[in-house]
């Protein structure tokens, strides 16, 4: 019995290092076929919709021609979402640069309300792809149902922050894990998070 149930664990485990292993490799090829600049959103979009079946407890289903109807559905859209939310950090960077050495009223002023921007951007950055992926919202409401969620749950933005410093630390220590099993880990656990937001916003609106 005990030889069993252990043999039964490997093979669970297997099971889910082969699929991060699959999923990771779809989505480097993917990002290639966009050549990156086009195809990087797109298929983080994509790979987190997988995450998101395999939380859903649906395994039994073909991931190529999964993410590829994903990747190819959503790309327009993905790719707005993306680079319009990378153009708004790229832009509250460089305020933040202007005014970090500010000794003026005004200048002070201008930069605690960058410190507060940049810290409800980067909230709602974090849940900008598992809201997208997990509600069949209108793209201009990701934004606002993403910075409600994450004020909502500051615990789950924290960690979700924590998984990612971990994440960074543990690729520089181990950087041969990076073309293999770092990025589709790192998703299914954001994902993860988030799902448990989500769930617990749901649980509050039933009562």
């Amino acid at each position: 019995m005990f030889h069993a149930g252990y043999m039964e664990k490997l093979n669970t485990i297997m099971e889910w290092i082969m699929r991060f292993f699959v999923l990771q490799l779809i989505w480097i090829l993917f990002c290639l076929v966009g050549l990156v600049i086009g195809g990087i959103f797109p298929a983080t979009f994509s790979m987190f919709g997988i995450c998101r079946k395999w939380l859903n407890k649906q395994m039994e289903f073909p991931i190529f021609r999964t993410f590829w109807d994903m990747y190819r559905k959503e790309f327009l859209r993905t790719n707005l979402l993306g680079w319009a939310t990378t153009l708004t950090g790229m832009s509250l960077y460089y305020y933040f640069q202007l005014f970090k050495g500010a000794e003026g009223a005004m200048e002070l002023v201008l930069l605690i309300a960058v410190w507060i921007a940049g810290i409800l951007y980067l909230m709602s950055a974090l849940l900008m792809i598992p809201v997208y992926v997990h509600f069949d919202i209108k793209l201009i409401n990701v934004v606002k149902y993403a910075l409600i969620i994450a004020i909502s749950n500051p615990f789950h933005i924290l960690s979700m922050a924590a998984l990612i410093i971990g994440f960074s630390m543990v690729m520089v220590l181990i950087p041969a894990l990076i073309p293999f099993f770092s990025f589709s880990v790192l998703a299914f656990g954001l994902m993860w998070m988030a799902k448990s937001a989500f769930t617990r916003m749901e649980q509050k609106v039933a009562k």
